[in-house]
């Protein structure tokens, strides 16, 4: 165990350069372009239109509306969509780099020097796989989370000419 320790932050560095390299398709050694587009991509069609939203609100409905629209789609894509396929990505590209040095290869347990009882033997790929799960079922977990408390948020008044409508069992 302290061994994998040993190799995976010796490994680290490589990690590094490998990353700085997958931000870059085009192969010509600016990796900071995958880094510029994600704040690009982040900044003015994420957070820049949640802003104009909460400044729009109460004043300009339908603009309110739009931004809050477009920001939360934008990030919802990046949550759902963006980073579990750079993940997967990253890792399938760099898999004789990460494997067994970063991410386990295999588990299992040495009963004798010539016998090894596999626990499991691609757990590179279950820990990948299960990554992507785990980061689906954040996604689903923070998407909820934030509908509702956005909802609670808003006020719960009625439309211009709505009555409310009486509670209260059968009459």
């Amino acid at each position: 165990m302290l061994e994998w320790f040993g190799e995976m932050f010796a490994t680290l560095p490589e990690v590094f350069r490998a990353l700085y390299a997958f931000a870059d398709p085009a192969d010509e050694g600016r990796g900071w372009v995958g880094l510029l587009i994600t704040l690009l991509w982040l900044g003015p069609l994420g957070l820049l239109p949640l802003y104009l939203a909460k400044v729009f609100y109460g004043k300009r409905e339908w603009v309110s509306a739009t931004m809050g629209v477009m920001g939360a789609s934008s990030l919802l894509w990046w949550l759902h969509g963006v980073i579990p396929h750079v993940w997967i990505q990253f890792t399938d590209s760099n898999e004789d780099l990460l494997s067994g040095t970063v991410i386990p290869a295999s588990a299992g347990i040495d009963v004798t020097e010539d016998y090894r009882l596999d626990i499991a033997s691609n757990l590179y790929g279950v820990i990948t796989e299960g990554t992507v799960g785990a980061l689906m079922i954040a996604g689903i977990v923070i998407t909820v989370w934030a509908g509702l408390r956005v909802q609670r948020s808003l006020p719960k008044t009625l439309a211009a000419g709505e009555t409310k409508p009486e509670a209260g069992g059968y009459k």
